[in-house]
């Protein structure tokens, strides 16, 4: 039944998307997926779980914090009768992403194994992300195609969501790492300074660092 509903979820005919469960369980199971290989890594069964659960609340929690913002978005823009049929949208490219991400947990796998350069690993794993993330667009841009015929107004608030999510993500990966074990770093859900961090001012003090 579930793989039924990703075959139609990844050939796009918006007409025959899976229910808001077949997403939500779609979605879940493949980050859980690349959670667990995040996780594994690190030898630690506990931090294995901890990732499984993370990367599903990493996905789930960019979308509602989001969902706010995005409403007024389209409210402003005059696109209020076709709100529920972006989340519709919304909500199939959460499960493309989860999905894609489940599919590619392997390669994270075969990653632990062979690169020991934990920089090196940082950056392959936010592309393995980035991936991800362009295939649920692809799916997202198939079901914006008949709300732009009616109002390319759709336009604007689609860009608007995509500024949101990727701000919000950021910060929200940021809040819940670890995902990886660190060394030197004890088993743990959260870093104690999780919320007391803003991760664009950390990236801006890296990149000060480097500039000096």
């Amino acid at each position: 039944m579930i793989a039924a509903a990703a075959e139609r979820l990844l050939r796009g005919d918006t007409g025959m998307t899976p229910s808001r469960r077949e997403c939500l369980v779609i979605g879940m199971a493949g980050s859980a997926a690349i959670g667990l290989a995040l996780g594994a890594s690190s030898g630690e069964l506990a931090l294995a779980v901890f990732a499984a659960v993370k990367v599903p609340l990493l996905l789930a929690l960019s979308t509602v914090l989001c969902l706010p913002s995005f409403f007024v978005v389209n409210s402003v823009l005059g696109l209020r009768d076709d709100f529920a049929a972006a989340c519709r949208g919304l909500l199939a490219a959460q499960a493309t992403l989860g999905l894609a991400l489940g599919a590619l947990a392997p390669a994270v796998v075969w990653m632990s194994l062979t690169v020991f350069d934990p920089y090196a690993l940082t950056l392959l794993d936010a592309a393995v992300f980035a991936l991800a993330t362009w295939a649920a667009q692809q799916v997202l841009r198939r079901h914006y195609t008949p709300l732009l015929a009616r109002n390319d107004r759709h336009r604007l608030a689609l860009r608007g969501w995509l500024v949101l999510y990727a701000f919000a993500g950021i910060q929200m990966a940021w809040v819940l790492r670890p995902f990886r074990g660190t060394v030197g770093f004890p088993v743990q859900f959260l870093r104690p300074e999780a919320f007391e961090q803003n991760a664009y001012v950390v990236m801006l003090e890296h990149l000060g660092r480097l500039l000096r």
